[in-house]
């Protein structure tokens, strides 16, 4: 249930991105609901709006006026009586690509909130400066260093934890090093002169797994700093990673891919193990969806901003029952997908729970 509860909460704020787009460009809202449309826990109207919940907490949407539905070509009463400065349909637009950009861009900030939480209320765990193991042949065995020594400061910096050893050697590639070492109660002092190995600095050590990890909290602006860093790079690496997917073997997008049904096990899989890993999770996937909505597939936000984009450049709205069918196809084509990949993940589920001995 938690997990449900948190990839309906991702789905929430991509929706969430929709409608503050709408009221910064002055739209009619007509509906803001937490849930999937369907029968409602509860509802209120406030103002032009009306708020609420469902009973399917899975999401959320916003209904702008305006805006036809795919079984309703023609508008309402109430649409009708809206002023068309109100109302999508009759937007400029460079403000219809702003609403709809809104949704996947929220995805993409969410996961900045997450992971700077993280990093501020559980902290990164950090492996101690403690060698492991000494490479034979290696700069560090040439000088005397030995499993157990702990590494205090290289060339006068101090050294806390392991990363901060390995930034540091990396930037001196076939330079010699001056590292301060505590063995029992002595202190000791190397200069080794390190190896080069991928352009960077090699010493020949590994780290203890033996030690208990250091536990690093971020004050709240670092916390937002390495935040940002961390969901750019995450960001990156899907974005890489979608397009060698889809460019090159895309075999492995059935293989690795996850449909609902895999997602929500896994997520509650790592939900019941531990909290903190699970919000991590929640802000790649958040991302996931912020990456996948901008593909130029309709319905997905993409889709409807490459049919804008066309209509920009062919300086002319397309048939609305042009752009109906071109819906109804993307639409098609990711129901099949979606029900493709729940019967794999159906699949490695019973796959699992028979392997596992379950029942």
């Amino acid at each position: 249930m938690v997990a449900f509860i948190g990839l309906g909460l991702i789905i929430f704020v991509h929706e969430f991105g929709h409608f503050i787009a709408g009221k910064l460009m002055g739209l009619k809202i007509r509906e803001f609901m937490f849930g999937l449309p369907g029968p409602r826990i509860f509802s209120f109207k406030w103002g032009e709006t009306e708020y609420g919940a469902t009973y399917i907490p899975f999401g959320g949407y916003v209904r702008f006026a305006g805006t036809e539905s795919e079984l309703q070509m023609e508008e309402d009463e109430e649409d009708r009586d809206t002023p068309p400065e109100r109302k999508y349909d009759t937007l400029p637009k460079w403000k219809k690509s702003l609403v709809m950009i809104a949704g996947p861009v929220m995805n993409l900030l969410f996961p900045i909130l997450l992971v700077s939480l993280l990093l501020a209320v559980q902290g990164q765990q950090y492996l101690q400066p403690v060698i492991g193991e000494v490479v034979k042949g290696s700069a560090a065995q040439e000088v005397g260093i030995k499993k157990g020594d702990r590494i205090v400061s290289a060339n006068g910096d101090d050294i806390k934890t392991w990363t901060d050893l390995t930034d540091h050697l990396r930037e001196s590639p076939g330079k010699q090093v001056r590292l301060t070492i505590e063995r029992g109660d002595e202190t000791l002092t190397f200069t080794p002169k390190l190896g080069v190995k991928d352009g960077r600095g090699f010493l020949g050590v590994s780290p203890s797994e033996d030690e208990k990890p250091i536990v690093k909290r971020e004050p709240v602006h670092l916390a937002l700093y390495k935040g940002t860093l961390l969901t750019y790079d995450m960001t990156k690496f899907l974005v890489v990673t979608l397009y060698h997917v889809i460019t090159q073997d895309s075999g492995q997008l059935t293989e690795s891919s996850r449909g609902p049904v895999g997602i929500i096990d896994e997520t509650a899989r790592i939900a019941e193990q531990d909290f903190w890993q699970f919000i991590g999770v929640l802000a790649f996937l958040s991302i996931n969806l912020g990456v996948l909505n901008l593909l130029p597939i309709p319905p997905l936000d993409g889709g409807r901003l490459a049919i804008l984009g066309v209509e920009g450049i062919i300086r002319r709205p397309i048939n609305k029952k042009l752009v109906f069918g071109i819906n109804a196809a993307g639409m098609a084509l990711l129901l099949t997908l979606m029900f493709y990949l729940i019967v794999m993940d159906v699949g490695r589920i019973f796959t699992r729970t028979v392997g596992n001995g379950g029942g």
